[in-house]
Order: structure tokens, then C-alpha cells, then sequence
């Protein structure tokens, strides 16, 4: 009883805080939807899996997130002995390599090298 009482304190305490205890599950597409993007923010019309693409084929993501070498300023390690996933010498890949939007994220990088990414 007195363990189940602690349990509920700490989780009332991380939903009192702010502190969300589900996003560690929420795929990416979750995370846009809480922030009030519409589908067809990414899909071509709702319910389609198709994502939009322009006339040079970029991935709508560019248009909220920006360029790779954007991306790479924004995810730049606080840690100088991690290496920062979007500044890799495999060029300018889809961000849909590694991001999945409605499923879990891939780490690419994990493929050669001993990196461990907790890709969105």
C-alpha cells in the first residue's frame, strides 16, 4: 500500500510538473499533431501515406525544420565526444531515413558505426 501511495505521488508530481511521461513512446507524428499540424502539413491529403515533395524533391520537412546544414546547427551535442547525427558524411539524406513519422525511428548511422541515436 505504501509503495502504490509513493507511485501515485511521483506520477501525479511528473504530470504536475509538466513533465511528460509518454513521449518516449509518441512517434513523430504524434508530436506534430500536438502541436496542431494538420496531416496534410507532411501528406499530400489526409489519410494518404504519400508525403509532399516539390518540383526539386525535398521532403516537406524542409519547409518547418529547414535545410540539413540548418538541422545539423540545431542538433548540435552538448557533449563534444558525441557526434551530432546530422552532420554525417553520407550527404544530404531523406529525412525519412531516419524519420518515420508514424512508426519508430531508424538510427542510419547505427548501421556502421556504434552510435547510439533515440531517433524521433
Amino acid at each position: 500500500m505504501k509503495q502504490l501511495l509513493s507511485m501515485s505521488f511521483v506520477l501525479f508530481s511528473l504530470g504536475a510538473f509538466g513533465i511528460s511521461t509518454a513521449s518516449a513512446d509518441e512517434f513523430l507524428a504524434d508530436r506534430h499533431a500536438k502541436y496542431g499540424l494538420p496531416c496534410t502539413a507532411c501528406h499530400v491529403e489526409n489519410g494518404s501515406p504519400k508525403l509532399k515533395i516539390d518540383d526539386q524533391k525535398h521532403e516537406a520537412c524542409v519547409g518547418c525544420h529547414g535545410w540539413y546544414d540548418e538541422v545539423a546547427k540545431k542538433t548540435v551535442p552538448k557533449d563534444e565526444a558525441n557526434v551530432n547525427p546530422h552532420s554525417q558524411h553520407d550527404g544530404n539524406l531523406p529525412c525519412t531515413e531516419c524519420h518515420k513519422g508514424h512508426k519508430k525511428g531508424y538510427n542510419y548511422c547505427g548501421d556502421c558505426h556504434m552510435y547510439n541515436y533515440n531517433v524521433p
